[in-house]
């Protein structure tokens, strides 16, 4: 088994013990994502999270029905390798993650809107302060999860280069 897929697994090991004392235990799913996360200048960095999601509440907006649900999630953007180009932005080293937020659904199948604010540890070109937000369009099925996520600081501090990710994943 390869180094990246030993620190995969247990990353999503680490993270369920962990995130399963934020989201009481009757959750309503789990999640193991993983894909690719792009700054700017096409400097791509693989990408992991492990999401506890809680039961659906619903609620009204004007006469739409919809439903919300607390998430809780904790993640990994990898390092970039060391180039002329980015050892000066602090991009070679993994930024780890703790966030929190809700997942709102029911406009359109079984598509998602997310917002999470995220608490980080290391800080890089890209994500470089100790708070980001995370907002997240998603399409969830069964067994499995597609789910676009952009990650910023919006602009409280500088550089605010983000980070956009498409990942793919495993509900249970």
């Amino acid at each position: 088994m390869s180094r990246r897929r030993m620190f995969l697994c247990a990353l999503a090991l680490a993270g369920g013990l962990q995130v399963a004392a934020l989201i009481p235990a009757h959750a309503a799913s789990y999640e193991v994502l993983g894909g690719r996360s792009k700054t700017s200048g096409w400097r791509w960095a693989d990408a992991a999270f492990f999401a506890a999601v809680g039961d659906a509440r619903p609620f009204t907006l004007g006469k739409h029905p919809l439903t919300w649900a607390p998430d809780a999630e904790l993640g990994w953007i990898g390092p970039l390798p060391a180039t002329a180009h980015n050892v000066h932005e602090s991009m070679t080293h993994p930024v780890w993650m703790a966030m929190g937020g809700a997942r709102v659904s029911g406009f359109w199948r079984q598509a998602f809107f997310g917002f999470d604010v995220a608490l980080t540890k290391n800080r890089t070109g890209a994500l470089s302060s100790p708070y980001e937000f995370v907002s997240t369009l998603g399409w969830q099925g069964t067994h499995y999860v597609l789910a676009l996520r952009h990650i910023s600081n919006a602009n409280l501090h500088e550089p605010n280069l983000g980070e956009t990710m498409m990942l793919v994943g495993f509900r249970f």
